[in-house]
C-alpha cells in the first residue's frame, strides 16, 4: 500500500493561510491501479474504487474537464448585486411532516418525470451548466404535475451564460442569475431527439468505456451562443418560441441540520450542490464516498441531489453526476451526509420555476 499524503514538494513561500498559491503548483499524474489498491484495502472504508481502465490519472486533465464551478463566486458580482442578491434570499420553509428514512427521486412512483436521465459533460468544464439545467428540468417538470416532460438545454445555459467562461468553468450565481432574468431553452443530450438546442459535444474519455476525444489533451472548445436557435433537426421548431425561467433562486445550508434541504427535496425536486473534489473521488465506483486520499482539492464541481438514505447506520445523500452513466452507481453516487463531506452541505441550490398558464 502507497501513502499518498501529497503529491508535490511545498515550500513555505507557497503556503499562505493554508491554501497552495494557485500561480505555483501543477497537477501531477497518478498511477491509478496503486490509488484504487489503496482506497479498497483501506480499513473501514465505505466505498469502493475503480480504475475505469486508466494505467494512471492525469489531474490536470480531468480536473480541467470533469469539473467546472468556480467557488469564488460572488467575487464576479459588485457590491450591488451581492447586497440585492442576500435581500432577495429566501428564508427556508417551515416543515412539519415527517420525512422518510430513504428516499430518491430516481426511483419514486411519485411522479413520471423522467429525473433518472443521466448527463454527460464530455471534456468540458461544463458541470455549472449541466447541473442547473438538469434540476431546473426535473422541478419544472414536477411543478407542472408531470405534463412538462422536455428537458432544458444545457447546451444553451453553456454557450448563452455571460460573465461565465464555457468550458473553462463558470459561476453558480450567474447561471442562476440567468435562468431569473433572461431563462433558457429545451434540448437533450448529445444526438438527443428532444427539445429545440441539444449538447453538441461528443460523450468521450475514460468514463466512457475509453471512446477517444477529438481533443485528447485539451478541454472542449466551448459552443458558440445561437440564442433560441435549433439545432436539433426533429424538432418541431427551428426556432424556440419561448424561454423558461425560473421566479426565484435561493441558497440553503445542512450546517445546523439538513430537515430543511431534505424537506426541499421532498416537496418540490432535486437541489444543486457544490463541493471540493479530490483525486479519490476520481475512481469512484460504488458505497457511500468519504474522503480517503488526496492531499488538496483539483477543484469545484456542481451537481444534483436527488434524495437520501441510510445505509449500515451511515447517512447519506444521493446524488447525480455529469459523467455520464458507466461512472459510478450508474451515473449516481452516494456521498456522506451530516459532515460536510467535501463543503457539499455548506451552499444548496434552491430554484422555484416560473410555469405560464399555457403549460
Amino acid at each position: 500500500m502507497i501513502i499518498l499524503t501529497a503529491f508535490l514538494v511545498l515550500t513555505v513561500q507557497q503556503v499562505v493561510d493554508g491554501k497552495i498559491s494557485k500561480l505555483c503548483y501543477t497537477y501531477p499524474k497518478v498511477n491509478a491501479e496503486d490509488l484504487v489498491e489503496s482506497i479498497n484495502e483501506s480499513p473501514k472504508t465505505t466505498w469502493k474504487a475503480s480504475t475505469y481502465g486508466l494505467k494512471e490519472l492525469d489531474l490536470h486533465l480531468l480536473a480541467s474537464t470533469k469539473l467546472g464551478v468556480k467557488m469564488d463566486d460572488l467575487q464576479i458580482f459588485n457590491a450591488t448585486e451581492i447586497k440585492k442578491l442576500k435581500k432577495e434570499a429566501r428564508k427556508p420553509e417551515d416543515f412539519s411532516q415527517t420525512l422518510p428514512q430513504n428516499f430518491t427521486w430516481a426511483t419514486t412512483n411519485r411522479t413520471t418525470c423522467p429525473i433518472n436521465t443521466i448527463r454527460d459533460q464530455s471534456n468540458c468544464g461544463s458541470c455549472w451548466a449541466v447541473a442547473t439545467a438538469s434540476a431546473f428540468s426535473d422541478r419544472y417538470c414536477i411543478k407542472s404535475n408531470s405534463t412538462f416532460t422536455t428537458p432544458f438545454s444545457h447546451q444553451h445555459l453553456l454557450g448563452c451564460t455571460h460573465r461565465s467562461c464555457g468550458c473553462m468553468g463558470g459561476y453558480m450565481n450567474v447561471v442562476l442569475n440567468k435562468l431569473l432574468k433572461d431563462g433558457t431553452i429545451t434540448g437533450g443530450e448529445y444526438e438527443s431527439d428532444q427539445g429545440c438546442q441539444q449538447y453538441s459535444i461528443r460523450p468521450c474519455g475514460p468514463f466512457t468505456h475509453s471512446m477517444p476525444c477529438v481533443r485528447t489533451h485539451l478541454i472542449e472548445h466551448t459552443p458558440l451562443c445561437k440564442q433560441k436557435r435549433c439545432n436539433n433537426d426533429w424538432y418541431e421548431h427551428k426556432e424556440e418560441p419561448k424561454t423558461y425561467k425560473i421566479s426565484s433562486y435561493s441558497w440553503i445550508s445542512a450546517h445546523f441540520g439538513d430537515d430543511v434541504v431534505r424537506q426541499q427535496i421532498y416537496d418540490h425536486g432535486p437541489v444543486v450542490a457544490t463541493f471540493w473534489v479530490y483525486a479519490d473521488f476520481l475512481l469512484y465506483k460504488s458505497g457511500i464516498y468519504q474522503r480517503k486520499f488526496g492531499y488538496w482539492s483539483l477543484g469545484g464541481h456542481a451537481v444534483k441531489i436527488i434524495g437520501w438514505g441510510v445505509e449500515n447506520n451511515i447517512k447519506y445523500w444521493h446524488v447525480a453526476n455529469s459523467w455520464g452513466k458507466y461512472w459510478g452507481e450508474n451515473g449516481y453516487f452516494r456521498i456522506r451526509r451530516g459532515t460536510n463531506e467535501c463543503g457539499i452541505e455548506r451552499d444548496i441550490g434552491v430554484m422555484i420555476p416560473q410555469i405560464d398558464k399555457s403549460t
